[in-house]
């Protein structure tokens, strides 16, 4: 329990809830997370590790939203998945159990708050703290199952049948955001996805502004995906 002078008391309590593995540590334990637990707060679109880098500690999101993206040796960029609070990095869950660089960039889509646990308290959590390891180990395997489900999307299936239905699962009835971020979000190139786009919109499904598209026939679309 931090004292009621910790600058990061509301945080701590946020950290609690979204995180209740961290929950039952012994005295000791607990001591050691509240005493060595370092608070980062970042700014929308600052990168918080870079490919090459080392992983110093395993991140517990707290509030915004983290993309974690992967370079191809063409220059292109795709997205591998994103972090809400309460969720694990499993690229960095990797690096800190196989002891590697980042093979990836993790960049802020908005104003983050996170606590990183350091490299030997995770360590120590893993071992001895069962509720953390079974998150850590959950937490792994689900963004595993997700991330071959995205690579079997990628290789079987067509481009503008994945785009009608990334459009289809957004909440509004339109989606801001450029061409090269949607080919990054869906996994191809910015050319193969405006082709894809001027199709849809030649269909009469959408219609393409600059920075924004928007859906004119929701059936014609869910025909498409």
């Amino acid at each position: 329990m931090p004292p009621p002078s910790d600058p990061h008391l509301l945080e701590h309590a946020a950290l609690r809830t979204l995180f209740p593995a961290l929950l039952g540590l012994d005295r000791t334990l607990q001591e050691r997370l509240t005493r060595t637990l370092q608070w980062v707060q970042m700014p929308r679109e600052a990168v918080l590790f870079a490919a090459g880098d080392a992983c110093r500690g395993f991140p517990l999101l707290v509030s915004g939203e983290v993309q974690v993206m992967r370079s191809t040796p063409d220059g292109h960029e795709i997205e591998l998945y994103r972090i809400h609070p309460g969720e694990s990095c499993i690229v960095s869950t990797s690096c800190l159990l196989g002891e590697a660089a980042y093979p990836a960039r993790g960049q802020a889509l908005s104003d983050v708050v996170l606590a990183i646990v350091p490299h030997e308290l995770f360590d120590t959590l893993i071992a001895s703290h069962a509720p953390f390891r079974r998150y850590v180990f959950g937490r792994f395997a689900e963004r595993l199952a997700q991330m071959m489900q995205r690579v079997e999307e990628v290789a079987f299936r067509s481009l503008t049948r994945r785009i009608a239905a990334l459009m289809l699962s957004v909440p509004e009835d339109h989606l801001e955001i450029t061409h090269e971020k949607l080919a990054a979000q869906i996994g191809a190139s910015r050319e193969a996805v405006s082709r894809a786009l001027k199709k849809l919109e030649d269909a009469g499904c959408l219609k393409l502004a600059r920075g924004r598209i928007d859906i004119t026939d929701p059936i014609r679309l869910q025909a498409e995906a």
